[in-house]
């Protein structure tokens, strides 16, 4: 079972930092994808890498709040330390604590948003006077346009009229869950420069993981989704990556596995694109003979 849900390694020796961090009403579902991990074997045939080869800590669950400046100084402390740092956040706008510190290294960084949903300009109706939206879930993406960030979406299908005509006329680039495109030209769409990934659950059809906060119909398969994510790290250097969006249900424990699951293969692009790590050759002679190469 995955080493990374059952002993984690000391923070001293660990190269990636698993970063549970709860805020509002699920502050439960970073746990749930850390002990789901216990369920799950560590080898991705797929890439022939064993994640048990990584040395993942993780650290203590952190309860933070806007502006996530707790999100910040782990994710720092992180990178001091030479360590790749993945946030399990129960609210994914604490993302953006994790992106700040960040950013304030790789001064040129770009997000790519995995999500069903813009998380951009919320209708004026959920909206009240003097109230900031800013850091809220369904808007915090707007931050990373405020300051210049580069933007691509994958998996979208939902968004407030005003963020769709914002989006549009600035031409952000966009993959629409519902329309055909390569994981390649996701990579296309970024620039030359280090990457945030950012997973939202919600951007999987319901049928794979119906506890979400906001399901939508129509999702990206689960390969294509694991296609877009190595097509990513193999192009470009991956800083870091915040996964989250299970919500606390009685479907959380499927839900919830399969973000473990994607956590891994995560961890497993991790180790074969940046650590370089060497696959294993007979899971790669495997699956050369499968797709008949």
């Amino acid at each position: 079972m995955a080493q990374w849900s059952l002993h984690p390694c000391s923070q001293s020796s660990a190269r990636v930092l698993l970063i549970p961090t709860a805020f509002g009403p699920d502050t439960q579902a970073p746990l749930t994808i850390l002990n789901a991990g216990a369920e799950l074997c560590a080898f991705e045939p797929r890439l022939g890498i064993d994640v048990d080869q990584l040395a993942v800590a993780q650290l203590p669950g952190l309860m933070d709040e806007p502006p996530y400046g707790l999100c910040e100084a782990a994710v720092t402390q992180a990178w001091r330390r030479q360590q790749w740092p993945v946030l399990l956040p129960s609210v994914l706008a604490a993302s953006w604590g994790a992106i700040r510190a960040l950013w304030k290294h790789y001064l040129s960084l770009s997000v790519v948003h995995c999500s069903a949903h813009a998380n951009f300009m919320p209708p004026v109706e959920m909206t009240q006077p003097d109230q900031d939206m800013s850091y809220g879930n369904g808007a915090w993406v707007e931050l990373l346009y405020q300051h210049g960030l580069p933007v691509v979406h994958v998996g979208l299908r939902s968004s407030s009229a005003r963020a769709y005509a914002w989006l549009r006329d600035r031409h952000s680039p966009i993959f629409w869950a519902q329309e055909a495109w390569d994981p390649q030209q996701v990579v296309e769409a970024l620039p030359e420069q280090p990457v945030f990934l950012v997973v939202d659950c919600s951007v999987l059809d319901p049928s794979l993981a119906p506890a979400v906060h906001h399901p939508e119909p129509g999702g990206l398969s689960w390969f294509r989704l694991l296609q877009t994510c190595e097509a990513i790290f193999a192009a470009r250097p991956v800083v870091g990556v915040s996964l989250g969006g299970v919500a606390v249900s009685s479907a959380t424990r499927p839900t919830a596995r399969i973000a473990a699951r994607l956590l891994n293969w995560l961890l497993a692009c991790y180790g074969l694109y940046s650590l370089k790590l060497d696959p294993n050759p007979a899971s790669l002679e495997r699956l050369e003979n499968e797709s008949g190469l």
